[in-house]
């Protein structure tokens, strides 16, 4: 029965060796001694070649600790990566896109740490970072939370008083069809954690109208006509 030298930790695999070519030296046959440890024949003349030659002998068989695949950016560049990325824009770095695709990410890394890695590459180090590629929501240029939220909480309401006296109703306006500010495409973000892409605030469109009260109500024209 063949042994799998993989099964054994690297300082006991590291003695069979030593054993082995040291025990050939003083005269044994190779075949008959390999035989006795349980590996395949061929193991020992690569053994043996390793320890052959002057100055190497039997410490050319110790165990090296294995190094793996370097790492192409360094623990720090991964989190600064991370910063530019997670809820960032591409067109702050120069781009002229406004999504995070991989070989965008590529672009940036290899333009900011010299470093070239592939698109498969770049997406397993985005999935490590805790990035994945969603579909993000859109804010306009010139959106103005403090607006928003003064119009919820008093404009909003006086309108609706307003409203409520005259026996009126609120419909509330929109438009719908093909939008120049409409979103294609994914960008990478954070799992659980939408991201944000700014859109132009003013909307080009060909649109029908159509307008819905607070009860679900609705109008809608059928006229189109370019804005």
């Amino acid at each position: 029965m063949k042994r799998d030298g993989r099964t054994l930790d690297h300082k006991t695999l590291e003695e069979i060796r030593r054993m082995a070519v040291q025990r050939v030296w003083e005269g044994e046959k190779p075949s008959v001694v390999i035989a006795s440890y349980g590996f395949s024949r061929q193991i020992i003349y690569t053994w043996l070649r390793e320890a052959k030659g002057k100055g190497r002998g039997l410490r050319a068989l110790r165990s090296r600790k294995g190094t793996g695949r370097p790492r192409t950016l360094t623990a720090k560049q991964e989190q600064q990566l991370f910063r530019w990325v997670n809820g960032k824009d591409p067109r702050q770095h120069g781009f002229d896109f406004g999504l995070w695709t991989r070989l965008v990410v590529r672009k940036l890394i290899a333009d900011k740490f010299g470093a070239n890695l592939g698109v498969t590459s770049v997406g397993k180090l985005l999935a490590k970072l805790g990035l994945t590629p969603q579909k993000p929501l859109k804010r306009a240029y010139d959106r103005d939370p403090a607006a928003i939220e003064a119009w919820k909480n008093d404009i909003y309401p006086s309108i609706a008083r307003q409203a409520k006296k005259r026996g009126a109703e609120i419909y509330f306006w929109d438009e719908s069809g093909f939008r120049a500010d409409v979103v294609q495409g994914t960008t990478w973000g954070v799992q659980g954690q939408t991201p944000i892409v700014a859109v132009p605030g003013q909307r080009q469109s060909v649109s029908a109208a159509s307008a819905v009260n607070a009860r679900g109500g609705g109008r809608v024209s059928d006229h189109l006509q370019p804005l």
